[in-house]
């Protein structure tokens, strides 16, 4: 009996590290980002999209896609901060509506009378990606309770041309994928601004200086912090470009990011902790095998000894 309660502790002790954890459901409100609008510098109109992803318990993972079109200085009504905020918080409600008719796990609230919306998660749901894509040229904050270390799992910020959501075959002459000149400004909480000049670099070249330049918070990867989303036959689903700034484990409250350049767009990605994610078999698998190899080992030295234990009775 000794032997087999050895195995059965091993046992125990290895699906400790295999087998989903349960957790509480998420409050409303729990998971969420302030978003600070402001008027667009780029003519015409011009896309703002938002996807938030989320899930209930250890179900599948849901999504919506907010879709709108912010209106330029030259336009004949410009879109105000105000009402960018407005148009934002509706366009991701109309497509939980049209996405998501029974698992609606957020939602976006425009502040009255301030350029400010909340997405947040509702009761019982948890937030796992949320990506915000501009091509109006508006100066953006963003900001948490608390900070973005406690609330999330880090940040990215991927330039993008504008040429690739904006090209519309059978309309547009061709892809210019080419900044027009200008800058991109990125402020962390209080800090000094960090301002870098886009004429006639890439947008790997402008992530590579903004990284620089904003120390330690900051490295450029070849890796997305997660994937992007993509969907055939849209230009708002975006592909991954090859490289973005990450923010990682960030402990700020407040981002703030200016594109003042026609040519470019910005990608902007929070990570949430994914509290439902199946346990990492692979990366506890050193702790599995050496849970079963104590059991098998405690099995075989204890056989032994019984073993002995008995050849000596039976000698006497």
């Amino acid at each position: 009996m000794k032997n087999n309660k050895i195995l059965q502790s091993a046992i125990i002790f290895a699906s400790v590290f295999t087998l989903p954890t349960l957790t509480s459901a998420n409050p409303a409100g729990a998971d969420q980002i302030r978003l600070i609008t402001s008027t667009p510098k780029k003519n015409g109109d011009a896309a703002f999209s938002y996807m938030v992803e989320w899930r209930r318990g250890s179900e599948v993972t849901h999504r919506a896609n907010g879709l709108t079109f912010i209106s330029g200085p030259d336009s004949k009504r410009p879109t105000t901060d105000i009402e960018a905020a407005k148009k934002i918080a509706k366009a991701l409600n109309d497509a939980m509506t049209y996405e998501s008719p029974h698992d609606r796990g957020a939602t976006a609230i425009a502040t009255k009378g301030k350029p400010e919306v909340i997405i947040a998660n509702k009761d019982g749901f948890d937030f796992t990606r949320v990506t915000f894509r501009d091509y109006s040229n508006q100066e953006l904050n963003y900001s948490v309770p608390g900070s973005f270390s406690k609330a999330t799992k880090g940040a990215a910020i991927d330039i993008v041309y504008a040429a690739d959501v904006e090209y519309i075959e059978g309309f547009s002459i061709g892809v210019e994928r080419k900044t027009n000149g200008g800058y991109v400004r990125v402020q962390i909480n209080g800090d000094e601004p960090v301002e870098i000049k886009t004429d006639g670099k890439t947008t790997q070249q402008i992530e590579q200086e903004l990284a620089k330049a904003l120390g330690g918070k900051a490295q450029v990867s070849t890796t997305p912090i997660y994937p992007n989303y993509v969907e055939s036959g849209s230009r708002n689903y975006k592909p991954f470009d090859g490289s973005e700034v990450q923010l990682l484990n960030l402990n700020t409250d407040s981002i703030t990011i200016d594109i003042n350049d026609t040519g470019l767009g910005v990608l902007t990605k929070f990570k949430f902790p994914d509290v439902n994610k199946p346990a990492d078999v692979a990366g506890n698998m050193p702790y599995i095998v050496g849970a079963l190899l104590v059991g098998v080992i405690g099995y075989f030295f204890y056989t032994s000894r019984k073993n002995k234990e008995q050849e000596q009775q039976d000698e006497a």
